[in-house]
């Protein structure tokens, strides 16, 4: 089980060592580590692939492009993805806990973890997204919306440690395309409103919790392109039903757990 894992980071100045070498240290797993940044970091023992990139860009294509980068070079030196069991993307402001590629390997699944620190699977990766990571304005949630529509809802990390997220701003424009990447996988509209709701009333979906002016941000966007009958992925029809079929079965467990 051997990981190639993608560590992204802007500059040297946000570099946070005590982040990275959480993902050093990761326990019972093997990993070829990469930090990928727009200059190089100038730090002992960091191996790192410059990949320049506009700065008008929306971040979530920066990030897809600089993997794809990245994976270009890895694979003209001889580190061909194949090598490896799965790619590993993890953010400059995560800190892991030691076992987190470890317990998120034993869930067996295609997709794992969140997206500042998703594993891929290499055959998925491959497979499913033909290769290249995505470059859409949500990027991991593109991923995930992927491994849902064949019947792969991507587990979460359930370890003995604490896994620390950078908090989540508001920011409209992103929330925006949020919406619009929404309508796009498939995302039935009654369940655009009711994860919202029941993620605040029923705690369903904890993960899934969003500030309400993002809410409402997500819900304009998607209607704009239900508006403009913005082409929807190939994959939206399962991914429609997938959903509709999870949060059915989880409302069901949570509502009899509270009779």
């Amino acid at each position: 089980m051997r990981i190639l894992t993608i560590y992204m980071c802007k500059n040297r100045r946000v570099f946070h060592p005590e982040n990275y070498a959480s993902v050093v240290h990761q326990k019972g797993v093997e990993q070829d580590i990469y930090v990928v940044s727009t200059e190089p970091l100038m730090t002992e023992r960091v191996r790192d692939i410059v990949v320049p990139v506009k700065e008008e860009w929306p971040l979530p294509i920066r990030v897809g492009y600089s993997i794809n980068t990245a994976l270009g070079v890895l694979n003209r030196a001889g580190k061909k993805l194949d090598r490896y069991s799965y790619l590993f993307k993890v953010d400059n402001d995560v800190l892991l806990p030691s076992d987190y590629l470890k317990t998120l390997i034993a869930k067996g699944s295609p997709i794992a973890g969140v997206g500042p620190a998703l594993l891929i699977s290499t055959l998925f990766f491959l497979t499913k997204l033909n290769g290249k990571y995505p470059l859409k304005h949500c990027d991991d949630g593109y991923v995930a919306a992927l491994s849902v529509s064949i019947g792969a809802w991507p587990p979460a990390y359930d370890g003995k440690g604490r896994l620390i997220l950078p908090p989540i701003r508001y920011i409209h424009a992103r929330e925006f395309a949020y919406g619009v990447e929404y309508y796009k996988w498939g995302l039935p509209t009654q369940l655009l409103i009711l994860i919202p709701v029941a993620s605040r009333l029923l705690k369903l979906m904890p993960h899934e919790k969003r500030s309400f002016g993002a809410n409402l941000t997500n819900i304009a966007g998607y209607l704009w392109a239900a508006l403009h009958r913005v082409k929807k992925y190939s994959f939206h029809e399962k991914y429609g039903r997938m959903r509709s079929r999870h949060f059915a079965e989880k409302s069901l467990r949570v509502l009899l757990l509270k009779r």
